[in-house]
């Protein structure tokens, strides 16, 4: 038996054996997966292990849908589905169905329990065992120590055989060789625990483990019927084409916010706290006060923003859980500068200890509708246990009924659940810019990061640093960081790095009058389509999106210089007219120098871009047609 996607390319073949069902993968009829579906522990014994099929239920669908933010703004969801009606061997009464699509971007798979509603199910683990096939796979696992993360470790790159036994690994796991690549990861995580992947030397295969806390072994309570989230395989003939694809949304339930397209607006913001709320001025002092606060909302209105986030210190300690979240500290006249942003057209996004939210969010949450706030960032979670990943729906949710977005920091990965709560605009769950303070990131982290953890879904780095750097002059400070690499390379994340809120991370008087800031002030952080256009992973990427009629072209390197020629017939052979923000020679030396090349008659079909160590490139295309 199996089952294919629409275009014939993916294929799942299905097979019925004394221990359980076994599906084997295929891309352009190669087998490059098998996976064993091993069943649950529960606390009732083992459930699901040894199946047997009852019956099978095919079924096709095609749907269109619109996202309000992200890579793309319309979607295709085409695919073939089975659902395998399923019972223990073994005798046990229960029933189990495994819901298996076919699409044209990846496989998956779920789970479906048909229980009585007084049934409470406890499930400890569960059981799916990844073979990867071919001998030549290069794997880039993010290892952690434990269950209590924030998803901010660096991707290792390692042959099958250097996989670290029984260590964590986050997901998405990538996978590629020179014929494909594919992603291992989960959909629709709403009220269940987070899925993560250990490496089983002796047995040659991958298994999932399930997120508990660390005072209880289950890791799922569930009464009544359920699904479980999807297990997902994102497959593509180059890793980079998977960055492309929308199948965790099209798996992910459709929008229940009501009139999401009247106040969801994605856009970027003014942040005091990466640059320590340095101000320039004379006379104002910098840090958390009404007249800081209102200087940023003046860069954010000159530059063309559309928020301001108001970070940790605004009513409190930022670790103070007793913190009251709706009380200002005296410096801060939170009316005033609220009033203040209205008047500039600049919405005010506020930060919270996720602990003050869940004791007072049913009473701050409608206070800061009427005060006129626009969003919140919400840290310090770093779990995704089922208890917590339940609270995060109830935030979402209950920001979504008071006009609220929402930014999750110290987060978990996302799962496409942003499909579902569209005001949910964006995760960290990244080592990202912030680690300039007290560390570094390096230029092959910068582009790892988007064949690997961006597969999930938006990803907050926190991008704009403007004291660009080498790696031999980087130094950790707390008070106006410094990044290595090129500040073209800070340009290109713009493009590159996909969130729907992107910060400009710096301080007001970073950005005013220097080269390159005046892109900041025309790229969007919401397209309508995302188009790969090369790159190796941990070594270069080139993405191209559009937004209306205009293509925003962002490239990035590692640590070695490169040229790059770049095919723009993808773009649909049309003429350009073009701004185009380049490394120069000089970079090498000075990092934050660039040049701004502009011009007209821009047509395919490629031309070529170099790009300094730890560089990058950014530019805008404008359609000749249309003006």
């Amino acid at each position: 038996m199996k089952l294919q996607s629409p275009d014939g390319q993916l294929i799942i073949n299905i097979e019925e054996s004394e221990t359980g069902i076994i599906l084997l993968y295929e891309y352009q009829r190669k087998s490059f997966l098998k996976c064993s579906l091993g069943g649950f522990d529960t606390t009732e014994g083992k459930i699901g292990e040894h199946l047997k099929l009852r019956s099978i239920e095919r079924v096709s669908s095609r749907e269109n849908y619109n996202l309000y933010s992200g890579k793309s703004s319309k979607a295709i969801a085409s695919y073939n589905q089975i659902i395998l009606h399923c019972q223990d061997r073994m005798g046990s009464r229960c029933l189990m169905d495994i819901v298996l699509r076919a699409y044209n971007e990846g496989l998956a798979f779920c789970y479906s329990f048909p229980q009585s509603e007084n049934h409470e199910l406890h499930i400890i683990n569960e059981n799916n065992y990844y073979t990867p096939i071919p001998s030549d796979l290069t794997l880039w696992p993010m290892y952690l120590d434990s269950f209590t993360t924030n998803y901010e470790e660096i991707y290792q790159k390692q042959s099958i055989s250097e996989l670290l036994p029984e260590r964590l690994i986050a997901m998405p796991l990538l996978i590629q060789n020179e014929e494909l690549g594919f992603a291992i990861t989960e959909a629709s995580l709403i009220d269940y625990a987070g899925s993560y992947l250990k490496w089983d030397a002796e047995a040659k295969s991958i298994y999932s483990t399930l997120s508990h806390s660390s005072d209880d072994l289950i890791a799922v309570r569930k009464t009544g019927s359920f699904q479980t989230p999807w297990r997902v395989v994102v497959t593509g003939n180059h890793a980079g084409k998977l960055i492309e694809s929308n199948l965790l949304y099209h798996l992910s339930t459709p929008s229940k916010v009501a009139n999401a397209q009247d106040w969801i607006k994605p856009g970027k913001y003014a942040w005091d706290w990466w640059s320590n709320a340095v101000v320039k001025q004379e006379g104002i002092s910098g840090g958390m006060n009404t007249d800081t606060i209102k200087y940023y909302i003046d860069f954010a209105s000159s530059f063309n923003l559309e928020y301001m986030l108001i970070d940790a210190g605004w009513y409190g300690k930022h670790d103070d859980i007793k913190a009251n979240i709706i009380m200002a500290i005296p410096e801060l006249n939170l009316p005033e500068v609220i009033e203040y942003a209205k008047e500039k057209n600049i919405g005010i996004l506020l930060w919270l200890n996720w602990r003050c939210v869940k004791r007072q969010m049913h009473e701050a949450f409608p206070i800061y509708k009427q005060w006129g706030i626009k969003g919140i960032k919400m840290d310090y979670m770093d779990r995704d246990d089922q208890e917590m990943v339940r609270f995060y729906v109830k935030v979402t949710e209950l920001a979504a009924d008071n006009c609220l977005l929402v930014n999750m920091h110290g987060a978990h990965k996302p799962s496409g659940v942003s499909r579902t709560y569209p005001n949910l605009l964006t995760y960290e769950g990244v080592r990202g810019n912030e680690y300039n303070k007290w560390s570094y990131t390096k230029p092959s982290h910068h582009v790892t990061i988007p064949y690997t953890r961006m597969l999930a879904g938006p990803m907050d780095f926190t991008p704009g640093a403007f004291r660009n750097v080498s790696a031999e002059r980087h130094k950790s400070v707390w008070e106006k960081p410094m990044a290595i690499g090129t500040r073209c390379s800070q340009l290109a994340m713009y493009v590159v790095y996909e969130s729907a809120l992107q910060s400009l991370c710096d301080h007001p008087d970073a950005y005013n009058g220097q080269e390159g800031s005046d892109f900041l002030k025309i790229v969007p952080t919401s397209w309508d389509e995302t188009i790969f256009l090369k790159g190796e992973v941990g070594q270069y990427i080139v993405l191209a999106r559009k937004k209306g009629k205009q293509w925003f072209i962002g490239g990035m390197t590692n640590e070695e210089e490169r040229f790059v020629e770049i095919d723009l017939s993808v773009l649909g052979g049309k003429l350009f007219n073009y701004i185009l923000y380049k490394d120069i020679p000089e970079s090498k030396v000075n990092q934050e120098r660039l040049h701004v090349e502009k011009g007209t008659n821009l047509s395919g079909p490629s031309f070529m871009i170099w790009m300094a160590p730890g560089g990058g490139m950014a530019g805008v295309l404008n359609d000749m047609e249309s003006h």
